[in-house]
């Protein structure tokens, strides 16, 4: 679901996410050694030693880490610097009328801001939910209708690709809409359910289209 190198870590460990094994890997950058797992294979669960499809991770400059947990579980998973489990927080909610604070359906990914506040793209629920790095409540946005993926760029705006409008959105951290761009299709410059994104050194954009194939 997700291939993912934390930023703040100098050997460049490469994170995939398994979300049908319900694992999440962390593996030497040359991709021969297995550092670190979490997680049992094909054995899915809700506590501290299981996922249940999980979806992204996100990081904190000292090392623990978030997992967005994701197409079966309804929740946020943390853990500290060495891997082990701290915390979780997050309930199943009913869309589409779902307004709660912490009800999630479709934890689909995941992003953390330099103040340490963590946004989770609540997927089916049609929002982006905002808490504090120990679960609390901060915000929502509501003008979001499927947000798929989130990145905290380094200028510190979230862009969110949307699987509805098959548009990317740029919001300041205080959710407003700033712009957008993109259409639906197959043909160059379109997409098509853009499930990640990533930005290079030089400020290129990437983008997975799990529809169009690409």
């Amino acid at each position: 679901h997700r291939v993912q190198i934390n930023p703040y870590d100098p050997e460049k460990h490469v994170w995939l996410v398994d979300d049908g094994a319900h694992m999440v890997y962390k593996f030497t950058n040359d991709g021969k050694k297995l550092v670190q797992s979490w997680g049992e294979f094909k054995v899915p669960g809700n506590d501290d030693k299981h996922f249940g499809r999980p979806t992204e991770v996100a990081w904190l400059p000292d090392g623990s880490f978030f997992v967005s947990d994701g197409y079966t579980n309804t929740r946020v998973v943390k853990f500290d610097k060495d891997g082990k489990y701290v915390m979780a927080w997050g309930q199943k909610g009913t869309p589409p009328n779902e307004t709660r604070p912490g009800y999630f359906n479709t934890v689909h990914a995941i992003a953390i801001d330099k103040n340490r506040r963590v946004y989770v793209a609540d997927r089916a629920n049609s929002r982006i939910q905002i808490f504090d790095e120990n679960g609390k409540f901060l915000d929502m946005w509501t003008n979001i209708r499927r947000p798929y993926h989130v990145l905290m760029s380094r200028d510190q705006f979230l862009w969110v690709s949307d699987g509805e409008t098959h548009k990317m959105l740029k919001y300041d951290l205080t959710g407003k809409f700033l712009y957008g761009w993109g259409t639906f299709g197959p043909m160059a410059g379109r997409f098509n359910g853009v499930h990640q994104v990533s930005v290079d050194q030089e400020n290129n954009l990437y983008v997975a289209e799990v529809f169009n194939g690409r």
